[in-house]
């Protein structure tokens, strides 16, 4: 009888804990850069009443330019309870978004999500949930958050509570954080970067480099490159070299052209985007009527850096990051559906 009820118990279990589990491989597939692949995992869930499911699988079609089936994801999903689709299918009338995909996309907005899907961060929020915790701050401030200075100090308390319940993105937002609370919010993003967090490395570069401290934003844009995160690896194809041939930090290889565009060819191939870093923003160029074609000199040596070096310093970087993926970050916060047209980073 006992080994009948734990069959019966694991019977109905199951299915529950398989389509859980397959929800996030989606999300992993999806943070990879593999739309589509991701979309079809999506589908099946959603098409069952998975309401976490349809959300994704609506996030996965815009993306695949299904925008209408998109739409009624999203209302299939906010009627299964799901917040965060609620949230954008309240479009403008969310007190944080000015401009929504709702008008010319033709989706089904309307204001009374507005306060459903507060009222359901507020549960996640209880239960622990750190996206939600930092969705109220940013949609539904308390009247704390409208006191300067004061504000900051609040902030900087909550950090632990946002950090310990992955509610990340509120360390990515410099709406929350000044002068009087940047200690405390380095603290975390360095804990993240050294956990392979590519975007907050990328952050730290630039909070460093705005606080003139170079050497520091070097070694914090350097952490994600060892990681082969592509937010770092193009910021370092920018801002790093940028940064080591002002300070004259590195040797002079560090610091050229070619060594810029293979950091920016890294990341392309990376997320599967080859092709997409141009030489003509990496290196001096003039066009050379005879050939045909332009001539590429590097902005540093001045040498004379031909196609088939371009190729080979391409090769390279595949090569770099073979064996790696990319790491998108997207969760219910960082998507464009959280801010309408707006990316959070």
């Amino acid at each position: 009888m006992n080994l009948l009820k734990v069959l019966i118990i694991t019977a109905c279990i199951f299915p529950f804990l398989s389509r859980a589990e397959t929800l996030e491989k989606g999300i992993d597939i999806l943070n990879q850069g593999q739309f589509k692949k991701a979309r079809e995992i999506f589908k099946p869930l959603a098409e069952h009443g998975d309401a976490n499911a349809a959300y994704w699988l609506a996030y996965t079609q815009f993306k695949t330019l299904g925008t209408l089936e998109a739409g009624s994801s999203l209302l299939k999903s906010a009627e299964g309870g799901n917040p965060w689709a609620m949230a954008t299918l309240a479009g403008t009338n969310m007190p944080e978004v000015d401009r929504s995909f709702c008008g010319y996309l033709g989706w089904p907005c309307d204001e009374q999500w507005v306060d459903k899907a507060i009222e359901g961060w507020e549960k996640l929020a209880e239960e622990g949930n750190g996206k939600a915790m930092y969705a109220l701050l940013y949609h539904d401030p308390s009247w704390w958050q409208y006191i300067p200075i004061y504000r900051e100090y609040r902030y900087g308390e909550l950090a632990e509570k946002l950090y310990k319940n992955k509610g990340f993105t509120f360390f990515y937002d410099n709406n929350f954080w000044s002068f009087l609370n940047e200690d405390k919010r380095i603290e975390y993003l360095e804990k993240m970067a050294l956990n392979g967090d590519g975007i907050a490395a990328y952050k730290l570069f630039y909070i460093f480099e705005e606080n003139k401290e170079p050497r520091r934003a070097i070694s914090a844009i350097e952490t994600g490159i060892k990681g082969r995160k592509s937010q770092s690896l193009y910021s370092a194809s920018t801002g790093l070299i940028r940064l080591k041939r002002e300070y004259d930090i590195g040797s002079e290889d560090e610091r050229t052209s070619k060594r810029a565009y293979f950091y920016c060819s890294a990341a392309d191939s990376l997320l599967g985007k080859e092709g997409d870093c141009s030489a003509s923003g990496f290196f001096d160029f003039e066009y050379d009527r005879d050939i045909g074609r332009h001539k590429y000199y590097d902005k540093v040596t001045g040498e004379r850096v031909t196609e088939e070096q371009l190729e080979k310093i391409r090769e390279k970087a595949r090569e770099y990051v073979s064996g790696y993926y990319a790491d998108l970050k997207l969760d219910e916060t960082t998507v464009e559906f959280f801010k309408g047209f707006y990316k959070n980073f």
